[in-house]
């Protein structure tokens, strides 16, 4: 029986401490490092406190499949979106380089932080009940098209700071205190609306929810502490409207916070298998 493990990076965020396969799950690190102040710039929140993702290099991947390969006979690699980071790459240049040991498979999940953490839990669950490499990689691949994700973002400069946004129309989302909301569609963020007020973002929230029948799951991250938003609407909404829905929500990690901002929202919906959008 093949025995397979599931590596991911730290952007992945779970929905819960212990799922089926937990225990097949490794991590690799990125390192948060301080971002210098570009001269001439001077962002709200400025750029000098903040920090960016430096993904794990092809060196530490090989180091981490060679670890593992001790214990494993396959890997099967799962990252963020290659489009806001190399880390992909770099998992398949490691991959290609390595030869001593167990198979190793790199799947880019086209997402991040909740929804490559509901990914990665798919696929513990596989390998934990003795799927093989190829049949975790076939239900994964066909569980990415299940996952869809919502983001506001209001400190647009974030996005500026990873060359995602060109810096002036950055500042002047932030100065103008709008509260974007930007949709993953096959792996980049999509703008979808722009809403004045908490309140208009989760009608937006649960107008997008709407267009669901019955999801498997739905997750929701909130920046915890000062800033923070009243979610109790909109967990009521999912209650009344998706009663055997499991819903759960999350404080925003520091490796969101450091792609998006820490006052970034995000909403996750997982399609059920036998449910279609309408």
């Amino acid at each position: 029986m093949s025995y397979v493990c599931i590596l991911t990076d730290s952007t992945a965020q779970f929905t819960q401490p212990r799922f089926p396969g937990y225990d097949r799950v490794h991590v690799i690190p990125f390192d948060l490092q301080h971002v210098e102040h570009q001269e001439g710039r001077s962002l709200p929140g400025g750029f000098v406190n903040r920090r960016r993702l430096v993904a794990p290099s092809p060196q530490e991947f090989i180091q981490f499949y060679a670890r593992l390969g001790r214990d494993y006979d396959s890997i099967l690699v799962v990252t963020l979106s290659s489009l806001f980071s190399p880390t992909m790459n770099h998992a398949l240049a490691a991959a290609e380089q390595y030869s001593n040991g167990a198979v190793v498979e790199v799947i880019d999940s086209l997402t991040t932080a909740l929804g490559l953490g509901m990914l990665v839990q798919i696929a513990a669950q596989a390998a934990s009940e003795g799927a093989s490499l190829k049949e975790i990689d076939r239900q994964l691949r066909a569980s990415i098209p299940r996952i869809y994700l919502l983001l506001c973002i209001p400190e647009l400069t974030y996005l500026a700071q990873s060359g995602h946004m060109e810096y002036a129309q950055a500042l002047v989302g932030e100065m103008m205190g709008i509260l974007p909301i930007f949709t993953f569609e096959d792996g980049r963020l999509v703008p979808m609306e722009k809403v004045r007020t908490p309140r208009h973002l989760f009608e937006a929230f649960q107008d997008f929810l709407g267009e669901f029948e019955a999801p498997a799951q739905i997750a929701l991250v909130n920046c915890s502490g000062r800033g923070s938003l009243s979610t109790s609407p909109l967990r009521q909404f999912v209650q009344d409207t998706f009663p055997e829905t499991l819903f759960s929500e999350h404080s925003t990690q520091p490796h969101l916070a450091a792609m998006f901002g820490p006052r970034s929202i995000e909403l996750v919906v997982l399609e059920s298998t036998d449910q279609r959008r309408r």
